[in-house]
């Protein structure tokens, strides 16, 4: 199967931002790419992706921590590069992620939103 060049560009930008958000730098997480696919298609829950993807939810919090901002210790803690936003369902305390606008422009960029 013969993918158009601006699609692969596309893709390896998408692996080089989840690369950039990773720790030191090192390869992106298959668990991140995943969630970041399931994401795109539509707002999950953790229970959700926990589901999609065989995990837990702790597994599903740590991958989601390293693309969203969050508060840690009182102290707002930011991603190198935002990809995702997570919102409490109304009437729940359960999470919903969603894709951040430079989430967005990048899956638009490869086509797949």
């Amino acid at each position: 199967m013969d993918m158009p060049e601006e699609k692969l560009n596309a893709f390896s930008l998408l692996l080089k931002t989840l690369r950039h958000n990773s720790k030191k730098h090192t390869c992106p997480a298959a668990l991140q790419i995943e969630i970041l696919l399931h994401v795109a298609v539509k707002p999950r829950t953790y229970e959700e992706l926990a589901n999609l993807t065989n995990t837990t939810n702790g597994t599903i919090s740590r991958a989601v921590a390293n693309m969203t901002p969050r508060i840690e210790d009182e102290k707002l803690v930011r991603p190198n590069v935002h990809l995702f936003d997570r919102k409490t369902k109304p009437s729940s305390r359960t999470y919903e992620v969603f894709l951040s606008k430079i989430g967005e422009d990048l899956m638009k960029q490869i086509g797949l939103v």
